[in-house]
């Protein structure tokens, strides 16, 4: 409960709403087209099992695409501020499981003045996709290791499509 989903509901989910075409948020009706892309975002953490049986049996499908963050999503929001973490989150290395997506969430006020904002990583989106490109590891189960994030597949799609239009993303910036 205000957690989200677990990989585990999210893969499920994410298969009623391809069969039926439809979903609901808040009770608005809305359609699955073929043109839409689906990102499921989901954190390492204690998920590693459910992610790692979930991929295995994965299909290529190509208009869901998960995008994983280990050990959760501030590192993407870490990757759009700052490109040093093996000085800055070191002490994530050795922190257990069960506790490294909270102290990771504790060290943005001590890394940037104000913490990892994700409003305005927004627009810091083209450092984060380099600085993440740049750290980014998978291991044989296509999880990404400690420090590694999936987000810049999303980012650079949205920049994309974005600037398909008009360079709108850069004239958001």
């Amino acid at each position: 409960k205000g957690q989200g989903l677990q990989p585990y509901q999210m893969h499920e989910r994410w298969s009623e709403i391809q069969s039926a075409g439809v979903f609901k948020i808040d009770g608005q009706l809305y359609h699955l087209d073929s043109t839409d892309k689906v990102f499921l975002l989901s954190d390492v953490d204690e998920f590693y099992g459910q992610l790692e049986k979930i991929f295995k049996k994965s299909s290529n499908d190509k208009q869901g695409q998960w995008i994983v963050s280990n050990p959760c999503f501030e590192i993407w929001l870490y990757y759009c501020y700052l490109n040093n973490p093996e000085k800055d989150l070191k002490c994530l290395l050795s922190e257990p499981v069960a506790t490294r997506s909270k102290k990771m969430k504790a060290l943005g006020p001590m890394l940037v003045a104000g913490g990892l904002n994700p409003c305005k990583a927004f627009e810091l989106m083209p450092a984060g996709i380099e600085n993440s490109r740049n750290h980014y590891g998978a291991d044989e189960q296509g999880i990404p290791v400690m420090l590694a994030t999936q987000m810049h597949e999303m980012a650079q799609y949205l920049l994309d499509t974005m600037n398909k239009n008009a360079d709108e993303y850069l004239e958001f910036v």
